[in-house]
């Protein structure tokens, strides 16, 4: 972890591989970092690993889930609950099961502000 970055309450980073949490990054409560999987297509169900990187001032929201080998560039944002099987470009948000591009992180904050109470 970085300077001035954040793992929330009940977060689970499990590190079978790296896990960086860069400077000013987010990782909000009980979000899932998993390093490791198995490789299905072998009868041995071998273990497979890949680091995990959460970039400069990235957001994860609450409950996402971080598969190994994804890295999560700088400003970018995954929804609450998404589940990240591929890495997500420098300020686009994602969301969903599996997680989609959505946006990108100013017009989020943007339409978010525009919908409801919340400030930019």
């Amino acid at each position: 972890m970085h300077d001035g970055a954040a793992l929330g309450d009940r977060a689970n980073a499990y590190s079978l591989a790296e896990i960086e949490i860069c400077e000013g990054a987010t990782v909000a409560q009980e979000t899932y970092l998993c390093t490791g999987t198995h490789d299905l297509t072998s009868p041995a169900m071998n273990l497979m690993v890949g680091k995990i990187t959460v970039g400069r001032n990235a957001f994860v929201g609450a409950r996402a889930f971080v598969l190994p080998g994804v890295s999560i560039a700088e400003d970018a944002v995954v929804g609450a609950c998404a589940v990240v099987s591929r890495s997500v470009e420098r300020a686009d948000v994602v969301v969903g099961a599996p997680a989609r591009v959505v946006g990108r992180r100013k017009e989020a904050v943007s339409l978010a502000a525009s919908i409801g109470d919340l400030k930019p």
